[in-house]
């Protein structure tokens, strides 16, 4: 029973942490495209996106994965390697954060992320990037 409630703590921290994470996303063309650029979050606050942000990705990447990317790029916790970790995962997402931040992925659809990477993604993205939290 304990670890039953436990688990369902845990949870409901989780979902409530991640109300901002977005109901869809929409690819880098699309939100080019879009006179004012944004998402809508799960708990229904719209976020904009800033196109000089867009504009950057757009430069960091070929025609292929612009019309792949999805925005805004989640960044998650990673567990599997221990505290600080994160990744992101997805062939268009790791391209355009490892020209970014100008580190080669582990693989070409995942990328380790420690806090340092974290930080600059974050201070050069923050409105097309997110963080996911899990456990």
């Amino acid at each position: 029973m304990s670890d039953l409630l436990n688990e369902r703590t845990m949870q409901g921290l989780f979902t409530s942490m991640n109300q901002h994470i977005p109901v869809k996303r929409r690819t880098l063309e699309q939100l080019l495209s879009d006179p004012e650029p944004s998402y809508q979050a799960r708990d229904g606050r719209v976020y904009r996106l800033d196109r000089s942000e867009l504009l950057l990705l757009f430069e960091l990447l070929g025609p292929e994965e612009r019309s792949a990317l999805k925005l805004p790029i989640l960044i998650m916790t990673d567990t599997a390697y221990g505290e600080g970790y994160w990744k992101v995962m997805g062939r268009a997402e790791v391209k355009a954060l490892s020209a970014l931040i100008g580190r080669e992925p582990e693989r070409e659809d995942e990328m380790r992320v420690f806090y340092p990477y974290l930080k600059e993604i974050r201070d050069r993205l923050p409105t097309t990037t997110t963080t996911v939290f899990s456990y």
